[in-house]
């Protein structure tokens, strides 16, 4: 491959790439084809609602090393968003189906953000996320991954006005690619993030150490579970882009077993879909746990699997995700509009996974689905149960007693499924502290490792919830004794912002309420979740120990061990 040296604005010598291998992987943009033609169109309309807002943000200041880089919300210029700017901005200009389609109103921005991509760039080839991560391979490894496929369309449009954009990206990837080809990660998904990244990079400029460092990587052994889960449970996050990552990978290095990986992921994750294209993340391991996330992330995963194993039911989520959230996926665009097997048509959907019963017992999961009725238990987790009726959400069920601190939040240990009933228990014993054994007193610590204290006035206190589901209805029988008298606390937190009734309000905490009796009702519209009945025996909702109330509206149950209730949800 020939090089020559190239003299950027800022006045350093770096090396640009002048030759390219042929692009055996690509499409021609004046020629979308078949199942591609109406997604493109949509999402090019989509995201040309984008592109003024980029512009607007996109920083001028000659000789600052920002210039031609754009700001985020807190005007903070930064890679990422730069970088957006010309994911956005030059989809824009490659798809025949933007009204921005070859537009020279767009040449300069572009060349302008990836010039400023290679001036902030690091000597060592990474880039800097500004919110936590400086020097950083994974971040770098995120941003090549989306600027790959967007260069191929690109390049492959032949236009002498981009010479100057293409010239920027060819010298930023290349650059990237020493860092990736070396560089550490923090998590486990940057693993997979950063081999997509070099199968990319070798894929344009081919390099026997970029497969090295991948297979470097892979012979670590991929984190999947026997039940489709990566190890950081990241439904909502991670796990849609290490399917995209696998994927790419699989393709480019002609490795198509590794597509199973993710295939199998996108197996399970049919059974994780909650009406209205939710998905379920209480198990999550990272910061996407228990927050609202939605199916849009899988879109790559199943459209590509969609078409090359004909499955009828990937069909059918990326159906729900074109006609529900279609400008959740814009980012895309590129990956669509280069890969060539995105011009087969889509097989016409089958009806989505609607009535099912399923355990995924490596992840501590269970998932019950009756038409629109959601249930998810949950083992080893705060939230162990949540339930949805159409629009009307029961985010999160939680229990407590206030027993030696936070000792008392209810996380269950074991799991027992005994005739369709799941068995959720904890025990946990405390008490106090004796003096420390004489053989072991210097008489100059005052305080050490409680190891060495007897424990006496032991206290115990077992905790069962049995839960039993038919036909949608749920009953869930609370059981919580040996120690007496200890006060217990349940809580429900429903999705804020609807109707709740036969509550009483909390004096104590804003948006907080008991269900002293009977039964309560929360309704979205026409869809109502019916619970209880309630007891309420003291008015200390939020008690010592107990995991803060989270958003939303709380409704609580409470009483005094030894602690029996059952409750009905319908």
């Amino acid at each position: 491959m020939k090089r020559r040296k190239f003299i950027h604005q800022t006045g350093v010598a770096v090396t640009a790439i002048t030759a390219l291998p042929s692009m055996a992987i690509g499409r021609s943009m004046k020629n979308n084809k078949k199942g591609a033609d109406e997604i493109i169109k949509k999402l090019s309309l989509l995201n040309d609602n984008d592109v003024a807002d980029y512009l607007s943000r996109q920083v001028s200041n000659p000789g600052d090393r920002w210039d031609g880089g754009v700001e985020n919300r807190y005007k903070l210029a930064n890679s990422h968003t730069t970088k957006e700017l010309i994911s956005v901005a030059g989809s824009a200009y490659a798809s025949e189906f933007s009204k921005y389609y070859l537009s020279s109103v767009l040449i300069q921005p572009i060349e302008r953000a990836a010039a400023c991509l290679v001036n902030i760039q690091h000597d060592d080839g990474t880039i800097d996320l500004h919110s936590t991560n400086f020097h950083s391979t994974p971040d770098t490894a995120f941003i090549v991954t989306d600027l790959c496929p967007l260069f191929i369309c690109l390049k492959q449009l032949n236009r002498a006005e981009l010479k100057g954009t293409l010239n920027s990206l060819e010298i930023f990837l290349s650059r990237a690619g020493e860092a990736l080809a070396v560089g550490g990660i923090h998590t486990a998904n940057h693993r997979w993030v950063v081999c997509s990244a070099l199968a990319w990079l070798h894929h344009l400029f081919p390099s026997q150490k970029y497969v090295d460092r991948i297979d470097e990587w892979l012979d670590e052994g991929i984190d999947i579970d026997p039940d489709g889960q990566y190890i950081e449970k990241s439904v909502g996050t991670y796990s849609p882009i290490v399917n995209t990552m696998f994927i790419t990978i699989g393709r480019l290095l002609n490795r198509h077993k590794l597509q199973d990986v993710a295939r199998k992921n996108l197996e399970m994750t049919l059974y994780y879909i909650q009406p209205g294209g939710e998905v379920v993340t209480d198990a999550s391991g990272r910061q996407d746990s228990a927050h609202t996330a939605y199916v849009n992330g899988y879109y790559y995963g199943y459209r590509y699997m969609a078409i090359t194993d004909n499955n009828a039911e990937f069909a059918a989520v990326c159906k729900l995700i074109e006609n529900e959230m279609p400008e959740k996926i814009t980012r895309f665009l590129p990956y669509l509009m280069e890969d060539p097997v995105f011009e087969r048509t889509l097989i016409n959907p089958a009806e989505l996974p609607f009535s099912y019963f399923k355990r995924f017992i490596h992840s501590g999961i269970f998932r019950i689905r009756r038409g629109l009725t959601d249930i998810t238990i949950i083992e080893r987790n705060p939230t162990f149960f949540s339930y949805r009726k159409g629009n009307a959400v029961l985010q999160s069920m939680r229990l407590a007693a206030s027993f030696f601190g936070s000792r008392g939040q209810f996380i269950s240990e074991n799991c027992v499924v005994d005739e369709g009933k799941i068995i959720l228990s904890k025990s946990i014993t405390h008490g106090y502290m004796q003096p420390i054994p004489k053989e072991n007193r210097n008489g100059d610590v005052i305080w050490i490792s409680r190891e060495l204290r007897e424990i006496s006035e032991a206290q115990t206190l077992n905790y069962q919830v049995i839960i039993a589901e038919s036909n949608g209805k749920v009953s869930i029988d609370i059981i919580i004794d040996c120690t007496d008298h200890v006060p217990v606390s349940l809580e429900m937190s429903f999705r804020p912002g609807d109707k709740l009734e036969g509550v009483v309000p909390d004096n104590n905490m804003e948006d907080s309420y008991f269900l002293e009796s009977g039964i309560g009702q929360y309704s979205v519209g026409d869809d109502v979740i019916n619970f209880g009945p309630g007891t309420n025996s003291h008015k200390w909702a939020q008690m010592r120990g107990m995991l803060p109330k989270q958003e939303g509206h709380s409704v609580y149950i409470t009483g005094y061990t030894p602690f029996k209730q059952t409750l009905m949800f319908y």
